[in-house]
């Protein structure tokens, strides 16, 4: 276990309300994890107090129990092994700091130790020192969200695309250029044809976070001539758009749809019919 200068946080027992704060160099980094190497990761995150200097030493402790309450998972024995994995494997994962085209770049591990309690079912980490200004919101320019926002995400993708629109909440539109979108998520050398990139990871984010977090998210296109440039993402919370909605009205006396509610609820690209048919269904 770890000693008594290397102290422990336990998690919340209202861990879906813990809160993950990033700085955006950090959200907009080039890095590489698993699905169950960022639960572990960002579990441990929300139990930082981001507010105060982060003490080096410091270990942070997750009950694993919790995670899969809090993910759903329905075989926890197998999750647990899953996770431990994802530690283990967590001692060698990088992020890359600074840009080449700036000259000043390079890559720091992501934690320096992880401790295992079988008996208890937890892990806990000890971040890397020259990660821990990043995950501060004594920064000047952060993020942070709750972890239950995040939590039932089947893609790793759907994290990092919810991270990134996160930026933005407060003006609920982002531009991303896509060679920027595919370096952030690492898939410069995977789905080369953009239908594929489309299917396996913008509409699977897009759908994951409307579902599961408190977003909801539609997008679009940039174009030059044929070529796709940009991903140009919509979104909003889900309690402004609920009471924004409450205050319109749905069906005319007639019946029908009334125009001002179908261009509220209208999705980017959507034509028109295919919005009167889809709000029809819902």
């Amino acid at each position: 276990m770890a000693n008594a200068k290397e102290k422990e946080i336990n998690l919340a027992t209202s861990v879906g309300n813990n809160l993950v704060v990033k700085d955006n160099n950090l959200i907009n980094a080039s890095y590489e994890l698993t699905l169950n190497e960022q639960r572990l990761m960002l579990g441990c995150i929300s139990l930082i107090d981001s507010r105060e200097e982060i003490e080096p030493k410091r270990f942070y402790k997750i009950s694993l129990i919790d995670i899969a309450d809090l993910t759903g998972v329905t075989n926890s024995t197998q999750f647990y092994k899953e996770m431990v994995l994802a530690a283990q494997r967590l001692l060698k994962r990088t992020v890359k700091i600074g840009d080449k085209a700036t000259g000043v770049y390079g890559e720091a591990v992501w934690v320096t130790k992880y401790i295992v309690d079988d008996k208890n079912r937890t892990i806990e980490v000890n971040f890397n020192e020259d990660v821990l200004p990043y995950l501060s919101s004594l920064q000047a320019r952060f993020t942070k969200y709750k972890l239950k926002d995040v939590a039932k995400f089947r893609s790793v993708y759907s994290i990092r695309i919810y991270e990134l629109l996160a930026q933005w909440k407060n003006i609920g539109y982002v531009e991303i250029e896509l060679s920027k979108l595919r370096k952030i998520l690492c898939v410069e050398n995977k789905y080369a044809a953009f239908s594929d990139l489309r299917k396996s990871v913008i509409e699977v984010a897009v759908n994951e976070i409307t579902q599961h977090s408190n977003m909801d998210v539609t997008y679009g296109y940039k174009k030059q001539g044929r070529t796709i440039t940009a991903i140009q993402f919509r979104f909003e919370s889900k309690a402004i758009q609920q009471t924004e909605e409450s205050t319109l009205i749905k069906y005319d006396n007639s019946g029908k749809l009334t125009k001002e509610y179908i261009e509220k609820n209208a999705r980017v690209g959507e034509s028109w019919d295919d919005a009167i048919r889809r709000l029809r269904k819902e």
